[in-house]
């Protein structure tokens, strides 16, 4: 198993037991229908995304 695989499976035990002690926050409720409505639409957009290391160039980050 690799490093890469071994932090995967850690955050995925982690994320399970959190969720076992603390419950699921958004268990037993419902999306508004105007929210729902403005996801599917955002879905539908094409978007564009921009590689991390292009945005740290053009604001000056690295």
């Amino acid at each position: 198993m690799t490093a890469a695989q071994l932090n995967k499976k850690i955050e995925h035990i982690v994320e399970q037991k959190l969720l076992e002690f603390l419950g699921d926050p958004d268990a037993n409720r419902e999306l508004k229908k105007s929210f729902a409505a403005t996801l599917r639409k955002r879905l539908k957009i094409d978007q564009k995304f921009v590689p991390m290391a292009t945005v740290a160039r053009k604001y000056g980050i690295r």
